[in-house]
Parts: C-alpha cells; structure tokens; sequence
C-alpha cells in the first residue's frame, strides 16, 4: 500500500512539475514583454527629443539663411523679431521636454505596478519563494527601471545643454547686431 501510494505521489508531482515548467515558461516570456515597454519607454522619450531638437535646428538654419541670402544690411527689426521667435520656440521645446519627462515617468510608474501586479498574480500557483527565484529576485525589473531612470536624465540634460547652447547663440546674435546698429549710430553721429 506504501508503494502505491509512494507511487501516486511520484506521478502527482510530475504532473506538477509539468505545470510548474509552464507557469515558469510564462513568466519568463512574460519578463521578456516587460522589458520589451522598459525600452519602448525610453524611446518614446529619446523620440520626442530628436524631433524637438531637429525643429529647433531646423528653424536656425532658415534664419540663418535667410540672414546670409537676404540683404547684408539687415533692419534691427529682423534681428529684435528673429530673436523673439526663437527665444519663443526654446520657451516651447522646454515646455515640451518637462511634459514628455512627465509623461516618461508617469508610463514608469505603471510600469511598475504592472509588474507588481504581474507578480501578485501567481500567487495563487506559485509560493513567494519560487516566484521570486523564477524572477531572479526583480534583478531584471530593477536593472530596467535603473535603465528608464538613467536614459532620461541623459537626454533631459543633453535636451538642456542644446536649449543653453542655442539661447547662448541667440544672445550673442542679438546683442552683436545691436552692437553694430550702435557703432553705425555713433560713426554717423556728427562730431560736435
């Protein structure tokens, strides 16, 4: 009677652990797709980054252009309009990266809880212990919010150096060609 029963144990526990292998086999495609919006995360963020920092570059070369092809005797008021513009569009690309880091943040944060939640809903099959040793202890999740959160802090400063670079560029323009309206005051200006 033992034996049987040592028996119906043996094949109980292989059909157990024919389950326990697919629920692992579960997760395990399941962490892959968690992964998978970890980077889809960051290149929403990067995305926006380029096409904001390409629409800035993008409006530079025409004023620039238009400053190059156009008369060499460009009116102040191109200058004081030109700068006013493009200290307007840094105003809305700034704008516009605080709420794409916003939003960023905002998918990481239901990132997270998704997970949390995919854990938790295991539980009911698996013990702590095998979930968290099928997960490798969160190792992977952490590593991908370490990742989330270091990608956008990179561009978040890169999206700033470019912004301080181009308002650098703007106040040198500006005060330069106002520079040179003074000087041709001044040159004109009768000696007395």
């Amino acid at each position: 009677m033992f034996s049987s029963i040592l028996s119906a144990y043996k094949v109980y526990e292989k059909q157990n652990i024919k389950q326990y292998i697919e629920i692992r086999n579960k997760l395990s495609d399941q962490l892959i797709d968690y992964n998978k919006r970890a980077n889809t995360i960051v290149e929403g963020f990067a995305s926006t980054f380029q096409k904001s920092a390409l629409s800035v570059l993008t409006l530079f070369s025409s004023i620039i252009a238009l400053k190059v092809l156009g008369n060499t005797n460009t009116s102040g008021n191109f200058v004081t309009y030109s700068s006013v513009f493009s200290l307007i569009i840094i105003v809305v690309s700034l704008v516009y990266m605080l709420m794409s880091r916003t939003e960023s943040f905002e998918q990481k944060e239901r990132y997270e809880k998704s997970y949390q939640n995919f854990k938790e809903r295991y539980t009911d099959l698996l013990n702590s212990e095998d979930i968290s040793r099928i997960l490798n202890e969160d190792k992977e999740f952490d590593a991908d919010i370490k990742y989330i959160k270091k990608k956008i802090k990179s561009y978040t400063i890169l999206w700033i150096m470019v912004l301080a670079m181009i308002t650098i560029f703007i106040a040198i323009y500006f005060l330069n060609e106002k520079m040179d309206e003074i000087t041709t005051v001044m040159d004109n200006f009768p000696n007395l």
